[in-house]
């Protein structure tokens, strides 16, 4: 206790609480500013990354349909090619579709987010989630449709 006593000098202003406080006070709401522009920040980017999957999938689908067309001609012009190679990009077509009616389904439930059962959200995330999933897939799989192209190309 000597010691806390040399160090105390009689002629040290006391602790301004009312200051201490109004600076909490603005701290607090500086934070929940914050917090509400980050809250904003992050809903603009879910709905940037919803806008930029489907800017994705009408990519793909439109590569999609230029394949459809250039594998009909590429068996149309190599007679030993079958015109059942028709089918992989048709699949692929099918994917893009499905993603596609996966991506309205989620909307249509965000749309009508207040009305919808509570239970349901859990189910609606693992939705979600899979269906980022296909998306990455279908990246894949019209590469796949790329290539599967550029084979009976280069070797017919």
């Amino acid at each position: 206790m000597q010691e806390f006593d040399e160090n105390f000098e009689e002629d040290e202003e006391p602790i301004d609480t009312d200051a201490i406080l109004k600076y909490l006070a603005e701290s607090e709401i500086e934070a929940k500013e914050r917090d509400a522009r980050w809250k904003k920040m992050e809903e603009d980017g879910i709905k940037e990354t919803v806008k930029y999957f489907d800017r994705i999938h009408d990519y793909l689908s439109n590569y999609n349909n230029l394949m459809v067309g250039a594998f009909f001609a590429l068996a149309q012009f190599q007679k030993n090619i079958s015109r059942w190679t028709i089918i992989i990009p048709i699949v692929n077509l099918g994917v893009l579709v499905y993603i596609n009616y996966r991506m309205m389904n989620k909307s249509r439930f965000e749309a009508n987010i207040t009305n919808q059962d509570l239970s349901l959200l859990p189910q609606q995330e693992r939705k979600l989630r899979n269906t980022n999933l296909f998306s990455f897939l279908s990246i894949i799989s019209t590469a796949i449709v790329t290539i599967c192209f550029l084979y009976y190309l280069a070797t017919y």
